[in-house]
């Protein structure tokens, strides 16, 4: 068993690299070396877990599982080493956290500086992107995630609520004649600026009242990858845009930005923190994402 962890090791290395000749460098072992450890796995397991032709390697399907459990398994070394060695007062190691470009700047950047102060050996990694990254293959610790949460054997915690703002450049308002408040739920002859998440054909549904929704159609017409790409968009008045208002607050002040929707119609989008480390989290962690909850609580 000893020698099949090792091969498993070394097969995860194979896949990170790309091919048998960089796994061999990165391990410093010859090519021959790590050959025969690929080749007595796949004997000892009685599966082909790579195909490879001159130019390529890809993973077969149970390759791809052997995959996902070397990194689960990674990552049990990983904790069983840091819960060896941290104590509860002086937490070390990495911090890989995922947030769109708002949070980041707002909320998550600010919680880890402040982590830091008090733990200095914590080494983070902030990846700002209004994406949803894959937290296993982008080896990330936590995803700050906005709105509904895709089906995912992830385990979330809520943080908070943010406001969302259907916004457009007093520009827009001319150009198009559109008349404020916005009474009609079909917007789809407008110009939408769309984060890339939301697709070509989205809906925002702001609440009126208590039980009472209003559901807005449209089509994009523009996309941005972030917050500020879309925020940038809707000031040079290429289109209407639903902005966090912590994002925007300035311009609604300025009136650079204005309001679409008749007063007291609120958008409320729930932000989480998600993670895939079950009950098995390392101290570092289950300590960031309390402080990070405490932040939260003022901050939505």
């Amino acid at each position: 068993m000893k020698n099949e962890l090792h091969r498993m090791q070394v097969f995860a290395q194979i896949v990170e690299s790309g091919s048998i000749t960089k796994a061999a460098d990165k391990l410093e072992l010859s090519k021959s070396v790590v050959s025969h450890h690929l080749q007595g796995l796949e004997l000892y397991l009685d599966v082909k877990l790579l195909t490879r032709t001159t130019r390529r390697q890809s993973l077969t399907d149970a390759g791809q599982r052997l995959y996902q459990r070397c990194l689960e398994m990674r990552k049990l070394i990983t904790l069983a080493e840091e819960e060896a060695r941290e104590s509860c007062s002086d937490f070390a190691g990495t911090i890989t956290i995922t947030s769109p470009h708002t949070l980041m700047t707002n909320l998550i950047g600010p919680a880890m500086c402040e982590f830091m102060k008090a733990h200095p050996r914590i080494e983070p990694q902030l990846l700002a992107s209004d994406m949803r990254l894959n937290l296993i293959d982008k080896y990330i610790d936590l995803s700050v995630t906005v709105g509904d949460l895709p089906d995912s054997t992830s385990r979330a915690i809520k943080l908070g609520d943010l406001q969302q703002v259907l916004c457009c450049h007093p520009d827009y308002l001319a150009n198009t004649q559109l008349q404020l408040p916005v009474t009609s739920n079909d917007l789809s002859e407008y110009d939408y600026i769309a984060n890339q998440w939301e697709g070509i054909n989205s809906q925002r549904s702001f609440e009126v009242s208590k039980g009472k929704v209003n559901t807005y159609q449209f089509k994009a017409s523009r996309t941005g990858d972030s917050v500020p790409t879309i925020k940038m968009m809707a000031l040079s008045g290429l289109g209407i845009a639903c902005l966090p208002k912590q994002a925007i607050e300035e311009e609604l002040l300025k009136g650079t930005l204005v309001s679409l929707l008749p007063e007291g119609q609120i958008l409320k989008a729930p932000f989480y923190i998600v993670h895939n480390y079950g009950l098995q989290m390392p101290a570092r962690i289950r300590a960031f994402i309390d402080d990070l909850k405490r932040h939260a609580e003022s901050y939505s």
